[in-house]
């Protein structure tokens, strides 16, 4: 519980809608209703109010559990309000901290929520009615028990429709809030997060000895829960089955420097231990990456050999991981809301109950896939990889070329030459009926027919490409005085960020520029990184022109080369000496073509800008994140 600023609460996320019920996909099975209860106990090993007496009510730490669980239901049963789960905020802050009294901060949360909601009235959200049944008597049957860690300071109220979902389903949910050491404010410290898990661990204890509760446990974190999840996982005492991390924060990076330096205070201790991991593990990630891969500069789950999936959720934020996200307006954001929980309860299902409904029903469109399963992966390998290399050359001078953009047209499969001109690119039998372009400023493309060398093995291939000679187009300078302006978006945000993640080579971020004068001379490419923890880097600045919304042609002549190491901070490539000028709207990006790694590249970006356009390797696909990048020019006219 934030103790200074009620409503800094990571719990608190925006959204309004209708309580709707959710079908799940797969084999038919015993439907349940939701029962909920709160279990409040105290942990007797642990003391919590520093040189407080044993009578003090606060010396050992207080245990509080929101229960969801598998109900039988009689006519006088009734279901909770959601006024009912968010005043558990207030309940617990004067439960926890005895140094102030809380009142009014139930209202206050309300007030706030319904402020960014731009809803009326914001007692409507008190009138809300979940599907919990509160005190309902449970089944008499066991049942799997999955312990949702909650976000930074967060509780139960921000996936109250996850848990509902799941206890319908045959599982029992206790929610462990996010409750740091007296006075209960979480940190970032690992002792902090330590005090979370402990109480993940003293709860799955007290719950053991109920009769409704299998031997069979499971975690779901969410943010910062992710993080206190997979840490509880490693502990193999513990005999975790499964782990289901929403957007979680052993996966991601934050912006801010010192809340990365405390992360990897975490992520070096002793205690971190990944390979340790035995469960299977689920990483739903939030679309805020500028590629297909992991949204993080740190990995974790490279280091897993277990059982382990990957799944980005598109077009998704952070708070679509959340149930508060359907109280929006939007019905897209339901929609993805759905989707989220129906891969959660699907991935439970098979690992808990063997229905086999998850890897088979996830959707196609919504969701980009990268760490399936070994079985999944092996069902759809398909034709043996082979991996093609090359060499390009001037065809005039005979020198190789560096940093020339290959890759297969339209699919996120692509790379650079290396400064020899070198390269190689994995091609595999469905490549087949694909076509492999060969680019580079100032030099005319080259088609190569797939099938040529997949079926003739080519082992090794020359690749000569003619000079694209074009008369320049001379600027006039007049004696007139020019005009300064700065296009784009400036943002130097340290919140908000987007990056390269792990991808090839030739992946690129762009922004559109609008302009408003004829001609716009370019003198400057600006941006802002706010974290930078890569090796050294070489990036080409690329200028493309427009065709239905998204870049098409490269009007540039020469390469505008930038190296990178290790800079923040406000970074500007100086155009003027290219004789750049345009007639109409373009786009601005920067390549990555060299380094072994672009991922701990941060720029600022914002919400509020226009968004950002990406494509993952040379020739790929080109995509648009809502998000914009603080890309920027200095132009003149």
């Amino acid at each position: 519980m934030h103790k200074r600023d009620p409503m800094k609460l990571a719990g608190i996320i925006i959204a309004w809608t209708f309580i709707c019920s959710f079908p799940v996909l797969g084999q038919v099975h015993d439907v349940y209703r939701a029962g909920f209860k709160i279990v409040s106990t105290y942990d007797s090993g642990r003391l919590y109010k520093p040189n407080s007496a044993v009578s003090d009510k606060l010396h050992y730490r207080p245990i509080e559990i929101d229960l969801w669980y598998p109900a039988e239901i009689n006519s006088t049963d009734t279901t909770a309000l959601f006024l009912d789960l968010v005043h558990l905020l207030e309940r617990r802050e004067n439960i926890f901290d005895d140094t102030k009294k809380y009142t009014g901060l139930t209202d206050e949360l309300l007030r706030y929520i319904c402020a960014n909601l731009n809803c009326p009235d914001y007692t409507a959200l008190k009138k809300i009615r979940t599907q919990s049944y509160v005190n309902a008597r449970t089944v008499t049957q066991r049942f799997p028990l999955i312990v949702y860690l909650a976000s930074f300071n967060g509780m139960s109220y921000e996936n109250y429709l996850l848990f509902e979902l799941l206890a319908q389903n045959g599982f029992v949910v206790a929610c462990v809030s996010s409750i740091g050491r007296y006075p209960g404010n979480m940190t970032m410290d690992s002792t902090n997060v330590f005090e979370q898990i402990k109480d993940a661990e003293f709860s799955i204890q007290h719950l053991a000895k109920s009769n409704f509760i299998s031997h069979d446990i499971g975690l779901i974190g969410y943010s910062w829960g992710g993080l206190a999840a997979v840490i509880m996982a490693m502990n193999e005492h513990l005999n975790i089955k499964s782990v289901v991390s929403l957007d979680g924060s052993e996966q991601f990076v934050y912006g801010d420097e010192e809340e990365n330096e405390k992360l990897s205070l975490i992520r070096n201790s002793d205690f971190f231990q990944p390979k340790a991991m035995l469960s299977s593990y689920l990483y739903l990630d939030r679309d805020i990456a500028v590629t297909d891969q992991p949204d993080s500069i740190y990995n974790m789950i490279d280091f897993i050999s277990g059982d382990k999936c990957y799944l980005k959720i598109d077009n998704s934020t952070h708070e679509d991981f959340s149930s508060l996200v359907t109280f929006g307006k939007e019905n897209q954001d339901r929609q993805r809301y759905h989707l989220i929980l129906q891969l959660i309860n699907n991935y439970l299902r098979d690992r808990f109950k063997n229905d086999h409904v998850f890897d088979q029903h996830i959707p196609d469109k919504e969701v980009t896939r990268q760490f399936l399963p070994a079985a999944v992966k092996a069902s759809k390998a398909g034709d043996d990889e082979k991996i093609v290399k090359g060499i390009i050359y001037d065809k005039k001078t005979n020198l190789p070329l560096p940093y020339v953009n290959i890759g297969i047209l339209n699919k996120d499969k692509g790379t650079t030459s290396n400064i020899k001109g070198e390269f190689q690119i994995p091609l595999s039998g469905s490549d087949i009926h694909d076509t492999l372009r060969i680019s580079m400023v100032g030099y005319q493309p080259e088609i190569i027919i797939l099938k040529d060398i997949i079926r003739d093995r080519k082992p090794y291939l020359t690749i000569q490409l003619q000079e694209d000679v074009k008369e320049l187009k001379e600027i006039m300078i007049t004696g007139k005085r020019f005009t300064t302006k700065v296009l784009g978006n400036r943002t130097a945000s340290k919140f908000f960020g987007g990056k390269f993640a792990s991808g090839d080579f030739g992946g690129e971020v762009a922004i559109k520029i609008k302009i408003r004068h004829v001609p716009t001379y370019l003198d400057a490419f600006r941006f802002n990184i706010s974290y930078n923890q890569s090796d050294t880097g070489v990036f080409r600045v690329n200028i493309y022109t427009v065709k239905n919304g998204l870049p098409d042609k490269n009007i540039l002549t020469d390469n505008v080369l930038l190296k990178l190491k290790g800079q923040t901070g406000k970074i500007e490539v100086d155009l003027s000496g290219y004789n750049i000028a345009v007639r109409d709207d373009f786009f601005i990006s920067l390549e990555w073509i060299s380094g072994r790694t672009n991922s701990g590249i941060v720029f600022s970006a914002g919400f509020a800008n226009n968004g950002t356009y990406y494509r993952k390797a040379s020739q790929g696909r080109w995509k648009k994140y809502p998000m914009g990048l603080g890309f920027n020019i200095v132009a003149k006219y």
